[in-house]
């Protein structure tokens, strides 16, 4: 045997064994004919080896000369496995959302102006989804989800902006509890970590399915930031679902979840020995695809627990007063996601425990303060991505026809409905332009009156938001 050869065959070897390779297809077996007698016809046998063609057996330094060519070659291929291909154990989906923004105030009933216009970075999320354990026989898998948030100049102060870092946002595992491999079936799910709270519709919607730039006033930070992520342990899952196979559309006639939570926050410890509880159940329209009333949801929504005893209107704290506060929130929806028209409405209601005075727990004396928020969105949207031709094909690409959508939204929100003249009103014209599934330019144009404050401002936001 040749040097070459013997290279050749050794080479091929160590490329067949490597485990990062895509194995080769299996030979093809050949048949025989087989004639009357039992006999195979055309059948070729393997002449014997002439004696005369026999090459010469190599020495010893040519095969250390081989071993030492296939150890160059073998470290050249998996050096450039590993510096091209990235390698996981586990099933990992990768995706992300960014936002850029220009904000510029047109008007306001001040001077100067509080705002200044300008570009900004809104946040970068990253996330990173998968398969810890695949059950293929009932389905009742164990999937992870972890999501990654920088907040950028439209959210810090230049100072924080400069040392901004990645902050968990999405945190947690999910095991289905029943078996999800039949979607004609209910589901029933249990997630633990760090999470959304079910509560509402625009509050449980992720940064990138969230229809206006801005948050609705009851929803954000400044209301009752019911859409902040909180970390504990909830069950959800559906009953009753309609499936319509031709459209691969499964629609569950009741949604429910349930879940105990810190009550303090993403990325906090529990501040007091107390939990909270939320809950919420909707109903969907139990229709197939072409029918008028799909998209139709009517929801309702509650979330208890404790907090901080404050001073009225936001007063100092009472000392000793952790976790001493009862908080209650209630809300109700009404969605209909449809096309070419569609709206969603969402109330919310808020009591809160406080302190009217005192110096400590043993001498403060408690009231309740009501608040209420509500938003109503209504929009209208064409192009092709909405037609049922071209929603209902499948495409291996991010690719999307161009879709048009302008809405107009009124939000109120009112932080004491026992004082008036406090509350505060956002009315925001706005237009979505898709590019594709992930990615769309948004234009808002806001008009607010802070009646506390006495503020009234309009506001121009463009923001262009793409997701890979």
């Amino acid at each position: 045997m040749s040097r070459i050869k013997l290279t050749m065959l050794v080479l091929g070897s160590l490329l067949m064994s490597n485990a990062n390779l895509y194995a080769a297809p299996a030979p093809e077996v050949e048949t025989q004919e087989v004639s009357a007698s039992g006999d195979a016809v055309g059948t070729d046998k393997p002449a014997p080896a002439d004696a005369t063609t026999e090459e010469a057996p190599i020495t010893r330094s040519e095969l250390q000369g081989v071993r030492s060519e296939i150890a160059v070659l073998s470290d050249q291929l998996n050096r450039q496995l590993t510096r091209t291909i990235a390698n996981t154990n586990r099933a990992l989906l990768i995706g992300g959302t960014l936002q850029n923004r220009f904000t510029a105030t047109t008007w306001q009933n001040t001077t100067p102006y509080t705002n200044t216009p300008g570009f900004s970075f809104n946040s970068a999320i990253i996330s990173l989804s998968g398969n810890l354990k695949k059950d293929y026989e009932e389905g009742k898998n164990i999937d992870y989800a972890v999501g990654l948030s920088a907040l950028g100049t439209a959210k810090t102060t230049a100072a924080v902006a400069t040392t901004a870092n990645f902050q968990p946002t999405d945190a947690y595992l999910r095991y289905s509890i029943l078996p999800s491999l039949d979607i004609e079936k209910p589901l029933l799910y249990i997630q633990f970590g760090q999470q959304k709270r079910p509560f509402g519709v625009e509050p449980q919607a992720t940064e990138d399915k969230q229809p206006a730039i801005n948050l609705a006033t009851f929803s954000g930070p400044s209301g009752l930031n019911l859409s902040q992520r909180d970390v504990g342990l909830q069950i959800k899952g559906d009953l009753f679902p309609v499936v319509d196979l031709g459209y691969n559309l499964r629609t569950p006639t009741i949604e429910y979840a349930l879940g105990v939570f810190n009550g303090s926050g993403p990325n906090q410890l529990d501040t007091n020995s107390g939990k909270d509880f939320a809950g919420r159940i909707n109903v969907n329209a139990p229709v197939e695809y072409n029918s008028d009333f799909r998209g139709l949801t009517i929801g309702s929504s509650f979330s208890t627990g404790k907090q901080d005893l404050a001073g009225i209107n936001g007063g100092a704290a009472i000392t000793g007063g952790t976790g001493k506060a009862s908080k209650v929130r209630y809300g109700s929806d009404i969605s209909y996601v449809a096309s070419p028209i569609g709206f969603t409405a969402e109330y919310a209601v808020g009591r809160d425990e406080q302190a009217v005075s005192g110096t400590s727990i043993a001498n403060a004396v408690k009231t309740t303060i009501q608040s209420e928020g509500y938003t109503l969105t209504l929009f209208y949207e064409w192009g092709e991505q909405f037609q049922k031709d071209y929603r209902s094909q499948s495409r291996s690409d991010d690719w999307w026809p161009k879709t048009y959508q302008p809405f107009v939204r009124y939000d109120h929100w009112d932080p004491n409905t026992a004082v008036a003249g406090n509350d505060t009103t956002v009315l925001t014209l706005g237009f979505n332009f898709f590019f594709a599934q992930t990615t769309k330019l948004q234009l808002n144009y806001t008009v607010s009156d802070n009646k506390s404050t006495k503020i009234k401002e309009n506001d121009f936001i463009l923001q262009f938001q793409y997701g890979f």
